[in-house]
């Protein structure tokens, strides 16, 4: 990439898409969300986009958009809708890649950066990971936890001039970004924190803070934690379990992202599809593969699909 920067999209504009997209517009750069959440878009459009927490309270206007054809071009797409919106989503890029847009992944999970590859080529996709956290608390809404630094890479591996250029560019506009030339070992770092926690979350309504209090769901963590090591050491992604648990430390601490409950919690309270089948299914299909036993990760991928019984069918029927 050798055009500056100028345009950031961001496609799925919930509290972390929001919130990336909020931290890049104050630091200069042009900025439009894009959701299918009508009711938060047209409240960014009337009354701009309320930010709380971190940073004390602001309104920022935003441009924002409820359909990404609506945007002719744009030099970066930040991917932070649900996995479970990932392809559809693609379908709607193609042009955006045409034009030559570079898009990054920060969701959650594994599999996201393969369904973009195969739809806008692997030759315009970059992984992100992120242990930032926002929250929408309402229509036009978000919380800001704190401030941590995000890492992008190349999905094809290796080091970029472009990847550089992208996290300069964010680093200089007040989101400290990092070029990463191995960002799938990145991702499956903070994966195997996300593995450890979020069922969890999602199962007790606690945040991370709350869950590690508690001597027998920390030893739920920590077991499923040990057990998402042994897939990743499966596909070849050697981890070292201490840098893993400093990682897990940063995501779980007081004061900042610790105070959230997970995405993945937040997805059931609302009584919507969970992007359960990015964090736990695709690294289970990988363990059967392996033949690992991995039971406590086997048992909170089974909790959570059964909770998601009593609402994801009606949900899927009424197009949600």
């Amino acid at each position: 990439m050798t055009k500056q920067i100028h345009h950031v999209t961001v496609i799925g504009a919930g509290g972390m898409g929001a919130l990336f997209g909020a931290i890049l517009s104050e630091g200069g750069l042009e900025v439009t969300l894009v959701d299918t959440n009508r009711e938060h878009i047209d409240a960014i459009q009337k009354n701009g986009l309320l930010v709380s927490g971190y940073g004390d309270n602001r309104r920022l206007m935003l441009k924002a958009t409820h359909d990404v054809k609506q945007i002719e071009q744009t030099d970066i797409v930040l991917v932070q809708c649900k996995g479970t919106a990932t392809h559809q989503a693609a379908l709607a890029m193609t042009h955006l890649a045409d034009a030559g847009a570079v898009f990054i992944s920060f969701q959650n999970g594994l599999g996201n950066e393969d369904v973009l590859a195969d739809v806008l080529g692997l030759e315009n996709v970059l992984g992100g990971l992120t242990s930032m956290a926002g929250a929408q608390t309402g229509p036009g809404q978000v919380r800001d936890f704190d401030r941590v630094p995000s890492y992008i890479g190349e999905w094809g591996g290796g080091n970029s001039v472009r990847a550089e250029a992208v996290a300069a560019a964010f680093t200089a506009a007040g989101l400290e970004t990092y070029a990463s030339a191995d960002i799938r070992m990145d991702i499956w770092k903070k994966l195997i924190g996300n593995m450890a926690m979020s069922a969890v979350s999602g199962v007790t309504n606690l945040t991370s803070v709350e869950i590690l209090r508690l001597d027998p769901l920390r030893k739920v963590c920590y077991a499923a934690l040990d057990e998402a090591i042994s897939i990743a050491r499966s596909q070849d992604i050697n981890l070292d379990r201490d840098v893993v648990v400093k990682g897990l430390e940063l995501m779980t601490a007081p004061g900042g992202t610790g105070d959230n409950k997970s995405s993945l919690c937040l997805d059931v309270l609302a009584r919507r599809p969970s992007e359960v089948e990015f964090i736990y299914g695709v690294p289970l299909q990988l363990a059967d593969e392996a033949g690992l036993a991995v039971p406590t990760l086997r048992s909170l991928y089974g909790f959570v699909k059964g909770i998601e019984t009593h609402y994801v069918g009606s949900y899927d029927r009424e197009g949600g």
